[in-house]
């Protein structure tokens, strides 16, 4: 039996239906590539809660989906890279949990989806930043990816991008980096955001009742990671950021 107190915090079935979709196809993603859920459930959800609210779902579904598909990649991330995006990700995050209470629900919304549909177009043209790489362009990286995790639980982009750039790294060692780097990015967001009281106890409900829907797409995603390895990539990848494309392009209009 369900106690009363956690019946009266469940979502009505139409939000759960929306908030299941995103989660099922965000956690595809993320077990397939290392990322990507952040981009594509954060539009839906702040279209149905405040910006707050969305941080923690996001990251919190996400890190407790990341146990188990940390095993595999940790025996092939690159840890001095995680080291020097994750350190400078640390000067970021207290500026974006300090916006992050002042910022209009439908402000963050629109700034949300123009970061989709930005990195979305940027990845399906083949761009690549060219420039130098060091400890400075590291850290500029990880700086904006913490910033962007605090503010909307999405850190990716700049990460994300500045690796697939590389084109000296293997896919199997970006998306190890990733999930590593992310689960660290989002233990560390998350603590502060719990000692400040803006944990509450919907947020723990909705995080319960959406989880078997990331478990078991994050499961899939990983099995397609297998199974596409030197074969289907480029389909899976575009078919991927067509799907965020998509999901920018309709949060951005709603």
């Amino acid at each position: 039996m369900i106690p009363d107190w956690a019946l009266e915090q469940l979502p009505s079935l139409s939000i759960f239906a929306e908030l299941a979709s995103a989660t099922f196809v965000g956690s595809l993603m993320r077990g397939y590539s290392g990322f990507g859920a952040g981009l594509l459930m954060a539009p839906v959800f702040s279209l149905l809660m405040s910006p707050t609210d969305v941080v923690v779902l996001v990251l919190g579904i996400n890190l407790l989906t990341t146990f188990q598909l940390l095993p595999g990649a940790l025996r092939t991330v690159n840890w001095r890279l995680v080291w020097r995006l994750f350190i400078p990700s640390l000067l970021g995050l207290p500026i974006g949990l300090g916006m992050l209470h002042m910022v209009d629900a439908a402000v963050m919304r629109k700034l949300i989806a123009f970061i989709v549909i930005l990195v979305s177009l940027l990845m399906l043209i083949g761009w690549h930043y060219k420039g130098r790489r060091g400890l400075i362009q590291d850290s500029l990286a990880g700086a904006l990816s913490g910033f962007m995790t605090a503010i909307g639980g999405i850190g990716g982009p700049p990460v994300i991008l500045y690796m697939l750039s590389d084109r000296s790294l293997p896919l199997a060692v970006i998306r190890a980096v990733s999930l590593v780097y992310f689960s660290l990015a989002q233990v560390v967001t998350l603590a502060p955001l719990a000692v400040g009281g803006s944990l509450t106890l919907r947020q723990g409900v909705y995080i319960v009742v959406l989880l078997p829907a990331a478990v078991v797409a994050s499961l899939l995603g990983a099995q397609l990671h297998r199974w596409s390895m030197g074969k289907h990539q480029e389909r899976v990848r575009f078919i991927s950021l067509f799907m965020l494309l998509a999901i920018g392009v309709t949060a951005a209009v709603v």
